[in-house]
C-alpha cells in the first residue's frame, strides 16, 4: 500500500502543470556525450561542456562555456540579448571571446551565436542556433540543436547535437545535458 501511495504522489508530482523557461537567461548546464571526430583518432572521442548564463538587471546577460572536443579544449567568454518573439519563442544573440586549445597550438578569436529557444508544450522546448567563429585565421558556421524536458519547473534533462569546426577538423557531438535553471 505504500509503494502504491508513493507512486501516486511521485505522479501526481510529475504531472502537476510547470512551463518550460525558453525565456530565462539564468541556468547552469553541463553536458557529456561523445563525438564523431574527423581526425579519426578513436581515443579522442569524449565531449564534455560546463556553460551557464546569468541574467543582469539591465535586460542582458552575461554567458560563459568551456568545452572539451576530445583533446580540444574551448573556453567562451562574453554577453548577449534576447528578446520574446511571439508568446512561446526567445530569440537570443551573444558576442563571445574565445580561447581554444588544439593539442600543441592555441589561438584566441570571436563568436557570434545567433538563437532562438521555443516552447513545444508545459514541459518540452526546442533549440536551435547557429554559431560563427572566427579562431585559426578562419571564420566557421555552426550548428547546434536541443529538445530540452523540464522534470521539474527549475531542472532539466536534454538530447543535443552540436556541429563545430576547430582548426579544419569537424566535430560532430551527440551528448545529454543537464541544467538547473535559476
Amino acid at each position: 500500500m505504500k509503494k502504491l501511495l508513493i507512486s501516486g504522489l511521485v505522479a501526481a508530482a510529475v504531472s502537476l502543470p510547470i512551463a518550460a523557461q525558453a525565456d530565462t537567461f539564468t541556468y547552469i548546464d553541463y553536458g557529456f556525450g561523445s563525438i564523431d571526430p574527423d581526425n579519426s583518432n578513436p581515443n579522442n572521442d569524449d565531449y564534455t561542456s560546463l556553460s551557464g548564463a546569468f541574467e543582469t538587471s539591465g535586460g542582458p546577460f552575461v554567458a560563459f562555456e568551456s568545452t572539451e572536443y576530445g583533446g580540444t579544449d574551448v573556453m567562451a567568454v562574453g554577453a548577449g540579448v534576447f528578446t520574446p518573439a511571439g508568446s512561446q519563442s526567445t530569440l537570443y544573440g551573444a558576442l563571445q571571446f574565445v580561447k581554444v586549445d588544439f593539442g600543441r597550438t592555441d589561438e584566441t578569436g570571436f563568436r557570434v551565436t545567433l538563437g532562438i529557444r521555443s516552447t513545444l508544450t508545459d514541459r518540452v522546448e526546442l533549440e536551435g542556433k547557429v554559431k560563427y567563429d572566427d579562431v585559426f585565421s578562419d571564420t566557421d558556421t555552426s550548428f547546434a540543436a536541443t529538445l530540452r524536458y523540464y522534470a521539474t519547473r527549475n531542472f532539466s534533462i536534454a538530447a543535443n547535437y552540436d556541429t563545430a569546426e576547430i582548426a579544419g577538423n569537424n566535430q560532430n557531438a551527440m551528448f545529454a545535458s543537464l541544467r538547473l535553471s535559476f
